[in-house]
């Protein structure tokens, strides 16, 4: 992992300038240089999910075509809208859903599921803290995620996005131990900030090419006002919107 790589830098780095340095006395300065430029890789990494910085994520995929992937629901008002879309387009998506919605709306959950798209896992809580969280309390929030999935549908999901996309140390050991794929984006709406459709269908089709993952959020109404729009206009361009597990080649639940 990279972390490992840049720490075990940093503190070469540092025991060396002391070797060197600490006589001329620019030692200290120095230190405060190395430890400045230390927290700067690791904030980058830490909130910067393509650097795959602490673990790795799949961020694109291996086919020539691309995978919408929605964050945040299920939303009982903005996800049937979105799905109606999807199913009229005969568009397959993937919906990394947060735990405690999926508790209040397993009908939207199972529709989901029914209307054959893949549901991943976003955490139980989403808490704005998760990020801090320590290496119990994340394994737990994220295992009961997976029990919500798993009761309703009977079905054990791999895939998993941090919220935020935020990582860290211990989302590597808790994703390996619990045999976690973690999947990050290549294009992201920034849907949750757009004040009309048009910003976000602009925004998308910019940037999107080949082999990309979009990340949009179901839990927004211009989400999906922009939907239809959306969809016409990648196939315009000649883009093929598959499902996840076809574009990146993994499987996306356990075997049973």
């Amino acid at each position: 992992m990279k972390h490992n790589i840049v720490t075990g830098t940093a503190i070469t780095i540092f025991a060396l300038s002391g070797i060197i340095f600490w006589e001329t006395g620019f030692a200290w300065l120095i230190f405060i240089f190395i430890a400045l430029a230390y927290l700067a890789l690791t904030a980058y990494g830490s909130f910067n999910i393509q650097a795959n910085y602490f673990l790795k994520s799949i961020n694109t995929g291996k086919r020539k075509s691309i995978a919408l992937t929605f964050d945040d629901g299920p939303d009982p008002d903005t996800t049937p809208k979105i799905l109606d879309i999807l199913k009229e387009k005969g568009v397959k998506a993937t919906f990394f859903v947060i735990g405690k919605r999926a508790e209040k709306f397993p009908e939207l959950l199972r529709r989901i599921d029914e209307e054959g798209h893949i549901i991943g896992n976003h955490s139980y809580s989403h808490h704005t803290m998760i990020a801090f969280f320590s290496k119990d309390k994340l394994a737990k929030d994220l295992e009961h995620c997976t029990s919500i999935i798993s009761g309703i549908l009977g079905k054990t999901p791999k895939f998993y996005r941090p919220p935020f996309g935020v990582t860290n140390p211990r989302y590597a050991r808790v994703l390996r131990e619990q045999k976690l794929d973690s999947v990050g984006w290549s294009v992201r709406s920034f849907d949750t900030k757009a004040q009309n459709k048009y910003e976000i269908i602009n925004r998308v089709m910019s940037k999107v090419r080949a082999r990309d993952i979009v990340l949009l959020h179901d839990n927004r109404k211009v989400t999906a006002d922009s939907m239809e729009d959306l969809i016409e206009h990648c196939l315009q361009k000649g883009l093929k919107i598959e499902p996840l597990s076809k574009l990146i080649q993994r499987e996306p639940y356990e075997e049973n």
